[in-house]
């Protein structure tokens, strides 16, 4: 199937070549989220887990050893640190307030401290029931999931046997590609938790803190919403939505991101079980946590943000119709984010109904195209939509969503061919 973007410009698959860099994208996240879980039986799940994905790798992609993965193991490792400050500086109007205010809070808790001292305000907040407790949450629903795609594996072979994804399907059984995603989606859930569970394994934080925390956000809400409102302050969505195109563009480009921090996001079908923490793959999952820096903001606050956050993440990631929790969502919200999963590399932003990244428009997407018409079908096919929501979907720039689109000229909005064979 022919896509909207030429694919030789960007970077959409591991080769055969990247099986080194793959390995190191299994082994820095394995160590790290070893260390936060709390149980030797769920360490030993997670290792069982990550050589499958390991094993795969060969059987999917075959194995080639270059020279070239050191050059671009060290670049990518040193150029970390000017990504990460990169991505604080875009979103430097949401990161600030929750620096500002957990300083604050630090320094409350150290003056009430001698006051307080043998009252419960002091003991340990129970982090750990703050965070697993919204996981298995979301890991129960991640299972009702795989249980739907597993009952109906003949439904999901068939839609991507007609997909652009016939070709990587037909090395395994279907069976694989489903616990395949499935594996994908709870280590990227996982690496989402990792910064937040170590940082609060070392400072232990009280209840007294956890309170300061909360209050401040809370605080901080009300004097934001109106400035919002008002244009003064940027809305954290519209900065989300910078933020992801702006890395999404780097990923694509840059074989060290691609194949270490995103890549493992589009090894696996495009099943709601990938979802995970907003396109993420797994080194990528922790440096969100780390840009967004959750593990300095009230836990209660962070942690129903994700529980939202995660399974808004898997519902909109169901590109296969017809199986649970099925494809009406992201249809009805006009998500061309499938367009992307199945092969074209654009678009790069999240495209959903309400925002579509200009950067998008200017190199070149058209919402009416061969993958999105095939997409269409199915879903009409399958789920049995009125044909008004297909031709909606189709020409998505007749419904008013240009005229809300991001502001124009980002320095990071255009990727260019030659930009991507430098990276590669």
């Amino acid at each position: 199937m022919e896509t909207t973007a030429r694919r030789q410009a960007f970077i959409m698959q591991y080769r055969a070549e990247d099986f080194p860099l793959y390995l190191l994208s299994l082994v820095i996240p394995g160590i790290i989220i070893g260390l936060a879980l709390p149980h030797r039986f769920e360490q030993m799940l997670l290792v069982l887990a990550l050589a499958y994905l390991a094993c795969l790798f060969p059987i999917r992609h075959g194995v080639k050893f270059d020279r070239s993965v050191f050059r671009v193991a060290l670049e990518g490792v040193a150029r970390y640190p000017l990504i990460l400050a990169r991505s604080w500086r875009t979103a430097r109007d949401a990161v600030m307030p929750i620096a500002v205010i957990f300083s604050l809070a630090l320094a409350v808790e150290h003056f009430l401290r001698p006051t307080l001292t043998g009252t419960r305000w002091l003991r340990p907040f129970p982090w750990q029931w703050a965070i697993w407790a919204p996981f298995l949450l979301i890991t129960l629903f991640r299972v009702t999931i795989l249980i739907a795609h597993l009952l109906r594996a003949s439904v999901v072979r068939e839609v991507l046997e007609s997909s652009p994804q016939k070709k990587t399907i037909a090395v395994l059984s279907i069976h694989h590609h489903i616990v395949h995603a499935f594996i994908t989606g709870m280590v990227g859930h996982l690496s989402l938790v990792v910064p937040c569970v170590l940082f609060f394994m070392l400072t232990d934080p009280s209840y007294l803190r956890e309170a300061l925390l909360l209050t401040g956000f809370l605080l901080w809400w009300c004097i934001a919403t109106p400035l919002r409102k008002r244009r003064i302050l940027v809305r954290p969505g519209a900065i989300g939505n910078r933020l992801f195109y702006q890395n999404h563009s780097t990923d694509h480009v840059s074989r060290f991101y691609f194949t270490v921090f995103h890549g493992h996001h589009h090894d696996a079908i495009p099943s709601a079980v990938i979802g995970s923490g907003a396109e993420t793959g797994f080194l990528e999952n922790t440096d969100r946590g780390i840009t967004w820096l959750d593990f300095l903001n009230s836990i209660v606050v962070v942690q129903l943000k994700w529980l939202y956050v995660v399974a808004f993440d898997m519902v909109v990631h169901q590109y296969i119709p017809g199986i649970f929790p099925f494809a009406k969502a992201n249809f009805s919200g006009l998500g061309h984010h499938v367009t992307h999963h199945y092969g074209s590399a654009l678009p790069l932003g999240a495209m959903f109904q309400g925002y579509v990244e200009r950067a998008d428009v200017n190199n070149g997407y058209k919402p009416d195209n061969v993958v999105t018409r095939w997409y269409v079908n199915e879903v009409e096919r399958r789920e049995k939509l009125d044909l008004d929501a297909g031709k909606k979907f189709l020409s998505l720039y007749d419904h008013g969503v240009v005229s809300r689109m991001a502001s124009p000229s980002y320095e990071y909005g255009m990727v260019s061919s030659q930009h991507a064979q430098q990276e590669s």
